[in-house]
């Protein structure tokens, strides 16, 4: 028996499933009409291939989204239908910051929409192609990353593979927000369920769509071969790991790193795994040789020698921006004069080839402080105290030194923070030090000079009057000025502090008073 009451467009499915459908079709239709009564369109702000997205205004809690409306030929093919509710539906189960949040869906027989946080801003692939040389922007766009791999890495304690990590769906907010986007693609790597789910594990998302043997999901220009090759069965965490190291190859180029003439050859570079080194495929400055070795591994062919996870992946970029060995390099020749004496201070060094030699200018002469090579740090001390520099630096060998400025310090150590606060007072109290240790050498230094004169005038002097003896001053300094090392202006600075002595540049004598010395 047929009820009466069918759906007439509903001409080939069971009495019961009609009505099912009439009433879902009802629903839906309200639905739709509630989220257009709801919201003000203000106009469209971006296209794909699967859908539009609107900016909407919710009269109801005074604030922006975004409606993503799927396009109307997609009626006409349920499998790419259902891949977008399939979006929306694990993008919705996917609770992290750095996942836009989906707000509500609206689903029916033949269209799919759904509201999600609007973001403001602009995708990665955008600020690429606007990347300034200053020497921070790369440590800035590795904290963007960081923040991607967690997104990813979470999404992978889901059991959700993205599939299409690429800087065009990574968004960045006003205000430094990163959030990884277009989960469409989306694979479920079921194997990581146990066999007995839990409550939790029910909760996981799951997919419609079934990608068909062989199917290529994804861009071409940042898929992993296993996605090239269309071997559904090799996709893991590892795929997503070969699209984060895509991103960070692009960050590190400028380019992906399947860059092709068209989608056929980026997809044949994607089979073979042909991949140029970043050095040789780069875009303006060269990439630090350890960051470009990070961005490979993780794109290697044989998915076994690629990071074991995303979080790998992201210790591993995290040690370097920690290590700060984001910086370029500085190739300083032998003989150069890296910091001088009396200099003020914006720069400090770390050195990672050849040797150095301190040394500090004192009465004319060079007293050499320390020698120092790989690993060792110079010029901190007047950066952090703002002060002067206290000594000079000189490469024996050619010599090359990683360069941090007073700009990223102060980023890197907080300069307005406790952390920073400590440094500067500790930085004093052992620039203090220092100083008191060079005025008692000085003294000492003054004190042996002085003596030496009064040991050679007491040798070679003659009595002038009771009690005085007298010498030329200018025999006695042509035997004491290697010795002293001194200018003679500065031996007669020594000479008038002494009390016992007094010169007579009339005369060219110099005397010493024995009696005074009684």
């Amino acid at each position: 028996m047929v009820d009466d009451d069918r759906d007439p467009d509903a001409t080939v499915a069971p009495a019961g499933r009609m009505r099912v459908t009439a009433e879902r079709r009802a629903v839906a239709s309200a639905e739709r009409d509630r989220v257009k009564a709801r919201h003000d369109d203000r106009g469209e702000i971006a296209r794909g291939g699967q859908g539009v997205v609107r900016k909407m205004f919710d009269k109801t809690l005074h604030r922006y989204v975004a409606l993503k409306v799927m396009h109307e030929q997609l009626r006409d093919h349920p499998d790419l239908r259902d891949r977008f509710l399939d979006e929306a539906k694990i993008t919705g189960q996917l609770d992290h910051p750095n996942i836009v949040p989906v707000y509500d869906i609206v689903e029916s027989e033949d269209l799919v929409e759904f509201t999600m946080k609007l973001v403001e801003g602009e995708t990665l692939s955008t600020r690429l192609k606007r990347r300034s040389n200053r020497h921070d922007e790369l440590p800035r766009l590795l904290e963007m990353f960081l923040k991607v791999c967690d997104a990813v890495a979470f999404a992978h304690s889901r059991g959700v593979i993205h599939r299409d990590l690429k800087p065009s769906n990574i968004m960045i907010g006003e205000f430094g927000q990163v959030y990884v986007m277009d989960w469409g693609c989306a694979h479920i790597h079921h194997g990581r369920l146990p066999s007995r789910p839990s409550q939790e594990d029910e909760a996981r998302p799951k997919r419609t769509v079934v990608d068909e043997p062989g199917t290529i999901v994804g861009t071409s220009a940042y898929m992993a071969p296993e996605q090239a090759l269309g071997k559904h069965d090799d996709i893991d965490e590892r795929t997503d790991v070969f699209g984060l190291g895509a991103v960070l190859y692009q960050i590190l180029t400028g380019v992906p790193p399947h860059a092709g003439a068209d989608d056929s050859e980026e997809r044949m570079f994607a089979r073979s795994g042909i991949i140029k080194l970043p050095e040789e495929a780069t875009r303006g400055r060269t990439p630090p040789k350890e960051m470009a070795a990070i961005a490979m591994r993780a794109l290697s062919f044989d998915k076994t020698q690629r990071h074991p996870s995303v979080t790998a992946l992201r210790d591993d970029v995290e040690k370097f921006l920690h290590r700060g060995a984001f910086f370029t390099p500085r190739p300083f020749p032998a003989g150069t004069l890296i910091v001088q004496q009396g200099d003020l201070a914006d720069e400090a060094y770390v050195i990672t080839e050849g040797k150095c030699e301190a040394f500090r200018e004192e009465r004319g002469r060079r007293v050499l402080l320390r020698t120092l090579g790989p690993g060792d740090v110079f010029g901190e001390g007047a950066l952090f105290a703002s002060e002067p520099r206290n000594a000079s630096v000189i490469a024996t060998t050619d010599v090359t030194a990683v360069v941090v400025t007073r700009d990223v310090l102060d980023r890197e150590l907080g300069g307005d923070s406790w952390i920073g606060t400590f440094i500067r007072a500790l930085t004093a109290r052992y620039r203090d030090l220092e100083a008191r240790h060079t005025l008692t050498r000085r003294v000492l230094e003054n004190a042996q000079i002085a003596t030496e004169i009064i040991s050679h005038i007491s040798r070679a002097g003659t009595w002038v009057r009771p009690g005085v003896l007298a010498t030329s001053w200018s025999r006695l300094w042509e035997s004491l000025k290697e010795e002293c090392r001194l200018s003679e202006d500065q031996a007669l600075a020594i000479v008038g502090r002494t009390k016992d002595l007094a010169y007579d540049p009339a005369t060219d004598e110099i005397a010493l008073a024995l009696l005074s010395m009684a």
